[in-house]
């Protein structure tokens, strides 16, 4: 599998580069990345000892990278549970205090049936590393921000961080401004800590959500020793659309697999927009139940692929 990206970051080249290079603070900004060890590090070379948490399951990799400051870094996997894990950095100057930075990452497993499973993983966990990396590195040196005289006048109170990321999701794709304004008004938001349980197995829970960053573990038995990661959810998924549908108990929980942040949105504060605005509920369940169905639809395939696969192998695996 061949992932791509391609993103201009407002910081130099140089600073970039040194963001991507010292994986030693990875931990500090990776989603996911819990340990980071440098083994070697010349003008012409790093290697590192990373542990990962990926698709809910801790691996680790140990990678050897050629470089060239300030414009281009091989990565090259030498041990790992990869079949191939390598990749490219380049950055291209657009201007003193701006450059292009291109990644290429081809990834493969052993098993063909794994490859299709774990490539929507793989490739939604390197669209939120390099977002990290660029989040990183606009941060360093960034400008102090003004200091504004306080409003002579109180300005009404609205939590644009939920209207901003509400806007380009899914749940909004039919919503006009208004709308959306007023949805993001009825919804929470909620930062969670790596390990922590947004919502527990087998607990009522009136609220559903929207994933704006981070990783969600969908975990059966947390904290057992039949303890088994179902599914990760990122950035722009739904989580827990089902129970909050039909009113059941949560058949697996909600763990943050790294620091995620999430908006919520209880039963009862859709169904009060009922009289003010009935066609924002019908489209909000209508993003809903088409999220649903795409999951039914994905669900039915991998079930077919794995019968193909068992019946194929004889049942050797």
């Amino acid at each position: 599998m061949e992932v791509r990206r391609s993103v201009v970051v407002l910081r130099p080249a140089e600073v970039a580069f040194d963001v991507i290079e010292q994986a030693e603070h990875y931990p500090q900004f990776i989603p996911g990345c819990t340990r980071a060890e440098i083994l070697e590090r010349t003008d012409e070379i790093v290697a590192a000892r990373l542990t990962l948490r990926f698709a809910g399951l801790p691996i680790q990799l140990v990678t050897r990278n050629p470089k060239r400051r300030p414009d281009w870094l091989k990565l090259r996997m030498i041990e790992g549970p990869f079949r191939r894990f390598d990749g490219e950095w380049s950055l291209t100057p657009l201007k003193p205090d701006a450059c292009r930075i291109e990644f290429t990452l081809f990834c493969e497993l052993g098993d063909a049936l794994l490859r299709g499973l774990a490539a929507p993983i793989v490739r939604r966990y390197t669209d939120a590393m390099v977002d990290a990396y660029v989040a990183r590195a606009e941060s360093i040196g960034a400008p102090a921000p003004r200091r504004m005289p306080p409003p002579l006048e109180p300005e009404p109170i609205m939590n644009d961080d939920i209207y901003q990321a509400l806007r380009p999701s899914r749940l909004a794709a039919e919503l006009n401004d208004e709308q959306c304004r007023t949805l993001a008004a009825a919804m929470e938001l909620r930062d969670l800590r790596e390990g922590e349980v947004l919502v527990r197995e087998g607990a009522p829970d009136e609220h559903f959500y929207l994933i704006v960053s981070g990783f969600l573990g969908v975990v059966k038995s947390a904290g057992t020793s039949d303890q088994v990661t179902l599914n990760t959810l990122t950035a722009g998924d739904f989580a827990g659309e089902l129970s909050w549908l039909d009113g059941e108990k949560r058949y697996a929980s909600l763990i943050a697999a790294a620091p995620t942040r999430v908006i919520g949105l209880e039963r009862t504060r859709l169904e009060a927009l009922l009289d003010k605005d009935p066609l924002l509920v019908y489209r909000v369940m209508r993003a809903i139940v088409r999220v649903v169905h795409q999951l039914q639809r994905r669900l039915w395939m991998q079930q077919s692929e794995l019968s193909n696969y068992i019946y194929k192998q004889h049942g050797r695996y």
